[in-house]
């Protein structure tokens, strides 16, 4: 199956998106559509030819991560077999199978591919088509076979009579080809119809006289195309309850599966519990036994083991170590380190700080550009006044300090060891170690030897 050749037609630009941005870009559970496709290209070979058109330097950028991924240009969109023609030098270089996929269709399952490819070749068969059943085939071409269930012909909707249209057998549009057949019919296309396309199910009329023709058949949820903004709903939903099934497999206990939301890229250990209403982003790393209650944004985050977040907490590009409470209503923005056995508390947020080993900010406070040592405690309402009107200062504090409630730390500031602030100081100048500052602004009250 290594030797199989995978072309992916992605270069229309999806009118019924009604967007600026080009269909295969739109993203479900976090990844755009195509990398879903690629992704399954990339578990059958490493030989993947992309058909790109609208917005082609975005689509190259977005793809960049893939290993020897070829391009070819469609610059008019004339018709599928009109793409499949713009690989022709690919496709005439190559012995072997030739598969045919969608950027469009995200849903598709690696064991489905393999199948077709594997009948193709056990067959010898010169075009495998991969069909599906519908219940309502309304829209699609139907599969038309003789009593021994050999494909005879594609009948599309606006052709079909009243008995074909009973038909539920329909064409999804996806096959695999013997490359050499495969030039021989692409040369023997023609765009007579009202169109003036070509379109690649018109290769049956020549395969099928050089050799067989067969199907395969795949799941009627595989197979959905994203055309529109339902579809792509559709799709998302799809994508994830099977992301929710395969880590509740694993472990990890949903309260509600229906209304988690965990995008690809994202790496739950065992024994974490979600509560419903959370949305859990790519990049995130979850270690074990950790809660995260309802209504909680978690996005490229790393939390480590036995954390607690509570409800309607928003965590961002942050890390979190072990045994930590994080909320509720904790804002965490990015570049956010906070040490083992802390206490976040409800609506608390951080900014490019990092919170040492057994520290609390318990309540009510903005800690911005703050390094704070361990066994600290931030009282309630205190300010980390970080920005000047110009620039961006740090707040540094030591070990065991002690921070008044309703305290401003006027930065650029540093306050030692087993420092203390009085309720409502305005610190602007450096305190130290062992020392005690109250005021407006903070004068030094007394220092313990």
């Amino acid at each position: 199956m290594r030797n199989t050749l995978v072309i992916i037609l992605a270069a229309g630009m999806g009118k019924r998106m009604n967007s600026d941005k080009i269909k295969v870009l739109h993203k479900i559970a976090g990844k755009p559509m195509i990398n879903y496709v690629l992704d399954q290209a990339y578990e059958i070979s490493n030989d993947v030819v992309c058909v790109i058109g609208h917005q082609s330097e975005k689509v190259k950028n977005e793809l960049n991560s893939y290993k020897n991924l070829s391009f070819v240009y469609q610059e008019e969109q004339l018709g599928t077999g009109h793409a499949v023609m713009q690989a022709r030098n690919h496709i005439k270089g190559h012995k072997g199978p030739v598969l045919i996929l969608y950027g469009d269709t995200p849903l598709l399952k690696h064991e489905t591919l393999k199948n077709l490819i594997n009948k193709h070749i056990s067959k010898s068969a010169g075009m495998s088509v991969l069909t599906s059943y519908l219940d309502d085939p309304t829209g699609y071409g139907r599969i038309i076979k003789d009593e021994n269930g050999q494909l005879l012909d594609i009948i599309e909707e606006q052709d079909a009579n009243t008995n074909i249209k009973k038909i539920n057998e329909i064409n999804t549009g996806l096959y695999c080809f013997s490359s050499d057949l495969l030039i021989a019919a692409l040369d023997n296309l023609n765009n007579d119809n009202n169109q003036g396309e070509y379109y690649l199910p018109e290769a049956i009329n020549h395969i099928r006289k050089s050799n067989k023709i067969i199907t395969e058949s795949a799941d009627s949820k595989e197979i959905l195309g994203v055309n529109d903004r339902e579809d792509l709903a559709n799709a998302e939903y799809i994508i994830r309850q099977r992301i929710n099934r395969e880590y509740m497999n694993k472990g990890v206990t949903l309260i509600d599966p229906k209304s988690t939301y965990i995008e690809e890229g994202v790496k739950i250990e065992k024994d974490v519990t979600i509560y419903p209403n959370t949305y859990i982003k790519s990049g995130t790393i979850i270690k074990k036994d950790v809660v995260i209650e309802s209504n909680c944004l978690i996005a490229d985050t790393e939390i480590s083991e036995s954390v607690k977040i509570k409800h309607g907490s928003v965590i961002l590009q942050s890390t979190i170590g072990e045994n930590t409470d994080v909320g509720p209503y904790a804002y965490l923005r990015p570049q956010t380190s906070i040490g083992k056995g802390c206490r976040i508390g409800n609506f608390v947020e951080l900014k490019k700080s990092s919170i040492g080993n057994e520290s609390k900010v318990p309540h009510l406070s903005y800690v911005g550009n703050a390094k704070i040592g361990e066994k600290c405690n931030i009282g309630a309402g205190t300010i980390f006044a970080n920005y000047d009107g110009f620039n961006k200062h740090e707040t540094v504090l030591g070990d065991d300090v002690f921070i008044g409630s309703n305290t401003t730390l006027v930065a650029p500031v540093k306050l030692g060891n087993n420092s203390k602030t009085g309720a409502g100081s305005v610190v602007t100048k450096d305190v130290e170690d062992n020392s005690v500052v109250l005021g407006v602004p903070a004068r030094l009250y007394k220092k313990d030897n």
